[in-house]
């Protein structure tokens, strides 16, 4: 009998996968050809050690807040495990949304959730539904709080987003009361009819379950904000690696401003669709420190460092947990 991940596996072509991985490829090698990171020799040979050895032992540390997140979002709907149990399957799943097209991978977490844990497959679907849209919300509430601190925008900018990032911990319970609203004025339940029959047969009861978790996990207060405080945690470990990063390169930059680079560049990845990013990331983060002054050269040393010393360790600790 075949198991959820074998069919979801078998569901997507090959030569797609491949085909996106060899783009994402190309684009990269474009980056990197265009930085003349050859020309770096000197600047990388100038990084401390200790620096080298500190930023890949954060991508371990990240692991930390979001094990306790998880442990708090299943509480929510009823089953408790021990936060040392479910890293393994949390720090995959953040890892490969990361790493697949468009976050395909995700998809599988579930399948896992109910492999190793008993988790129903549509509730493990919800679970994963809620924090992807809450985290990427998050995510970018944080980039945009940044900007508002830089140089480039007034004070005053900056010490009116304050009050509004406390109000994010209520997005999800406030969406759960507009979105049913907006929903019966406008009749979107009438778009089912176009859905297939079959479709509808095979998935209806799935999809009630996802939405009643998402429903329950949405309309907790507590968890919306246990959710921020934990996520913005992350946020802030993946800040301050990269900070040490660029510091050890060299540029003088901000904390807000290179978290503005880090998240700018990071949104454009998940917005192309690409496997890491490939190209597009690398893309927008050469050209976002390109405009805080930073020379070619350099900015392509902190784009492949960036490969290679916080990527690829969380990309090798991320299949460590799925084996």
């Amino acid at each position: 009998m075949n198991t959820p991940t074998a069919e979801l596996r078998a569901s997507t072509p090959l030569w797609r996968t491949y085909g996106l991985y060899a783009l994402a490829l190309v684009f990269f090698a474009i980056v990197v050809w265009r930085s003349r990171v050859w020309d770096a020799g000197d600047t990388l040979d100038d990084i401390r050690p200790e620096i080298v050895a500190l930023v890949p032992l954060l991508s371990l540390a990240i692991a930390v807040p979001l094990a306790i997140r998880q442990r708090e979002v299943l509480a929510a709907i009823g089953h408790r495990f021990a936060a040392w149990a479910l890293t393994p399957i949390t720090y995959y799943g953040n890892t490969v949304g990361y790493m697949t097209p468009a976050a395909s991978g995700e998809l599988l977490r579930p399948a896992l959730f109910e492999r190793v844990f008993g988790i129903p497959l549509a509730q493990g679907a919800g679970v994963v539904l809620y924090e992807r849209f809450f985290s990427f919300f998050l995510f970018a509430v944080s980039c945009v709080f940044a900007l508002a601190w830089t140089d480039l925008v007034p004070l005053w900018v900056g010490l009116a987003a304050l009050p509004l990032v406390a109000l994010t911990a209520l997005a999800p319970f406030l969406a759960s009361r507009v979105l049913p609203a907006i929903s019966a004025r406008l009749r979107l339940g009438s778009l089912s009819r176009f859905v297939p029959a079959f479709v509808r047969t095979r998935f209806a009861d799935g999809a009630k379950e996802s939405g009643t978790t998402i429903r329950t996990l949405a309309e907790s207060k507590v968890l919306g904000g246990q959710f921020a405080f934990l996520t913005f945690a992350v946020l802030a470990l993946m800040a301050f690696q990269f900070w040490l990063l660029i510091q050890g390169v060299g540029p003088n930059l901000s904390m807000q401003e290179e978290w503005v680079i880090l998240a700018a560049s990071a949104m454009a990845g998940m917005a192309s669709g690409l496997p890491l990013g490939l190209g597009a990331t690398d893309a927008v983060m050469l050209s976002l420190l390109r405009a805080y002054d930073v020379d070619t050269t350099t900015a392509g040393s902190i784009v492949i460092l960036n490969r290679l010393l916080i990527n690829l360790p969380t990309g090798l600790l991320g299949f460590a947990a799925y084996v």
